[in-house]
């Protein structure tokens, strides 16, 4: 490996390539490795010595993920999606088996080594397939569509139009939860609602990635760093109050990206803050939603007013407290969702032995690919096309094939799957994962190649981010929703920025010195 693919990054502005930004994690990757290796050993030793099923799927998810990781290291020259989906794979199928989620508990060990072992198949195969797209695909041409005004502003126009995405976002949540947005979607075409959900969200990602790194690489000035976290916080009050906890990863893993990127270092405190927040939070959420959600399956942000965001956050902290460090509650053992801890809603694990146990046990025939056949369709606006199917219905055929809920109650409850889940679903065993490994791996060495030359602060780099984040955060959705999610958002910040772009090659001043 050359010393320019693993120097560090001291800068950041508008000449900033997205392969410059994996020199961090080629920097870290040695004490990952070590970190995730030693940290596996010891949960599967502790597993094997108690005697708790999960010790052999542990260390097939483990050694997978060691796979992947080694295997970017070895040649990855941009945007790490391997090493992304190999962690984010420890995670949900790993960290249930630790913290003996009973619902897995459940199942026979030989189901769950078994489970474990379609991870294994599926990183490994993500990997080959990974290796084979790096050899077969050709870097893309450093020839990008770059915003004008970070060409004639430079690191002033990142903290304005930064500092206006975030804005936007923020602003259009406080209209959202004055009923605004309502009453003006309302008027407009069906299907027009999906449409700006998408633009905003890609815009709000966009611009707290943005500030965040500007500001972790000390570029930042003294008002855009105050405006940062005064917007960010206000905007997460308002979108943890709809008592949907998961409404705020993305703008967490935004930021946590930008701060990482900016630094070279990971956030531990800001992480560790959020998860602090957020965790306490999830303990009373449940006694919220009896009372704000009533017999319904979705809130109304309109029952609470700004001004009594106060009185509603204080009466959630009183819950969480209480569940906490009051007496216990006879009626807790009773509840359905007492298993909704923060870890519960990383478990893919559940998932993925509910299919394998379907396809092995129950009789249960594969889809052999129907969930697959629907995302074309799918791609179409629903403003042209108003009666197309859901987005979430590859979920649905899953759940209605395997008889995990009516079609009627899919209506009411979407109960998630994840794309490895799905993938054994349509294919069964050891094909599925393999399938899936090879797609993802091949469709994540194109990215690379195709993206590591570009500048980060030119449509490519923000519709290259937009991705980053979506598959970041897919680890409960299915393909359709994930494709379908990363169209909207590609093609919606593509139609953004077209007007303010200009076609050129980006290069740093000290580069064309080195070269003259």
């Amino acid at each position: 490996m050359s010393d320019q693919l693993i120097r560090p990054r001291s800068r950041f502005d508008r000449f900033t390539r997205i392969g410059e930004l994996g020199d961090a994690l080629h920097v870290l990757m040695p004490k990952l490795l070590f970190g995730v290796g030693l940290l596996t050993l010891a949960m599967v030793l502790k597993l094997f010595f108690t005697e708790t099923p999960g010790w052999l799927a542990l260390a097939c998810i483990g050694a997978g993920t060691c796979v992947a990781l080694v295997s970017w290291q070895s040649a990855g020259t941009g945007l790490p999606l391997l090493p992304l989906i190999a962690l984010q794979h420890l995670i949900v199928y790993g960290v249930p088996l630790v913290s003996r989620n009973e619902v897995i508990t459940g199942y026979p060990e030989g189901l769950i080594d078994q489970a474990g072992f379609e991870v294994l198949v599926m990183l490994v195969f993500a990997s080959v397939g990974w290796l084979l797209g790096m050899r077969l695909f050709s870097p893309f041409s450093p020839t990008a569509r770059v915003l004008r005004v970070f060409v004639t502003e430079g690191n002033r126009a990142i903290n304005y139009l930064g500092v206006a995405l975030i804005v936007l976002a923020a602003g259009y949540e406080l209209l959202n939860s004055l009923g605004i947005v309502g009453a003006v979607m309302g008027l407009l075409p069906a299907g027009t609602h999906s449409i700006v959900v998408a633009m905003i969200n890609a815009a709000g990602m966009s611009g707290y990635f943005l500030v965040a790194m500007f500001i972790a690489s000390g570029e930042a000035t003294t008002s855009t760093r105050n405006t940062f976290w005064i917007v960010m916080s206000g905007h997460l009050v308002m979108l943890t109050s709809s008592l949907l906890l998961s409404s705020v990863i993305n703008i967490i893993g935004a930021v946590v990206i930008g701060l990482f990127w900016g630094s070279g270092r990971l956030p531990k405190r800001f992480l560790i803050t959020c998860a602090i927040i957020l965790s306490f939070l999830n303990l009373g959420k449940f006694e919220m939603r009896e009372r704000y959600w009533g017999s319904s399956s979705e809130t109304s942000l309109a029952a609470v007013s700004l001004t009594g965001l106060p009185g509603y956050y204080a009466e959630w902290i009183g819950h969480s407290y209480h569940k906490l460090f009051g007496p216990s509650d006879p009626e807790d053992s009773l509840r359905d969702d007492k298993r909704q801890t923060m870890l519960a809603r990383v478990d893919n694990m559940q998932n993925l032995l509910f299919a394998v146990d379907g396809i092995a046990n129950r009789g249960v025939e594969p889809l052999r690919g129907a969930t697959y056949s629907i995302i074309p369709p799918l791609l179409i606006p629903r403003v042209f096309w108003s009666e197309k199917p859901r987005t979430h219905e590859g979920q649905v055929m899953l759940n209605v094939h395997f008889q995990r809920q009516s079609r009627a109650e899919s209506f009411t409850t979407y109960i998630a799957w994840g794309l490895l889940p799905e993938a054994y679903g349509n294919f069964g065993s050891v094909w599925g994962a393999a399938i899936l490994g090879l797609v993802l791996g091949l469709a994540f060495a194109w990215i690379e190649n195709a993206t590591s030359a570009k500048p980060l602060l030119s449509l490519e780099g923000l519709v290259t981010f937009a991705m980053f984040i979506g598959i970041a955060a897919s680890f409960e959705m299915v393909s359709s929703v994930l494709i379908t999610s990363l169209f909207q958002s590609a093609v919606t910040i593509t139609i953004a920025c077209l007007p303010f772009v200009q076609t050129m090659v980006v290069v740093r001043p000290s580069e064309l010195q080195e070269d003259s």
